[in-house]
């Protein structure tokens, strides 16, 4: 099997501590992983987590200005960028191909396999704006991971939470072995 370049992109869902076990499984099976976070999601874990599990520097929007284009920097020699979790907001943005922050810039200009791995709380997961953007997104060719149904933190159920991590592992092992 093909041992993958990976990006996991992490925006700021509750299950941003689902998003180093990702980190963590995928750089045991030998892939190279590299992290990139939004603002928020760096306030909400720490990037040193995440260096530690992938064993690289992770970008976020206060470092790596010294690249110049570090969108441009990140996504090259890449083979997968899986976002995960990906926000509503996140989803929205990506959808009207805003590139307002390093992940959202990095997204828009890399031209390989974009994976969004939806994490919201199950009302907003329904909301025909978000249903929109996911098929919008469905459309430019990115894969969408079907969240997991469920009772979310904040006690609403139905589907939102984000795919478990050995689903999504798995779905990257068989994409490695079979392109």
């Amino acid at each position: 099997m093909k041992k993958l370049t990976i990006l996991v992109g992490v925006t700021a869902s509750i299950a941003i501590y689902r998003s180093a076990e990702l980190v963590r499984e995928l750089s045991k099976r030998g892939h190279s992983v590299r992290v990139a976070m939004t603002r928020t999601a760096a306030l909400w874990m720490s990037p040193v987590i995440f260096s530690a599990l992938s064993s690289h520097s992770v970008y976020t929007e206060d470092n790596h200005k010294e690249d110049g284009m570090p969108h441009i920097v990140i996504r090259d020699n890449l083979d997968l960028f899986i976002t995960a979790p990906a926000t509503a907001d996140f989803i929205s943005r990506a959808a009207a191909g805003h590139a307002d922050d390093l992940l959202t810039a990095t997204l828009l200009s890399y031209s390989g396999p974009r994976w969004i791995a939806p994490s919201m709380n199950p009302n907003m997961f329904r909301h025909p704006a978000t249903q929109k953007n996911i098929d919008m997104l469905e459309s430019y060719g990115y894969k969408i991971l079907s969240p997991a149904d469920g009772e979310a933190v904040c006690g609403d159920k139905g589907e939102g939470k984000m795919m478990p991590v050995q689903d999504i592992v798995s779905a990257i092992e068989d994409f490695a072995a079979h392109g």
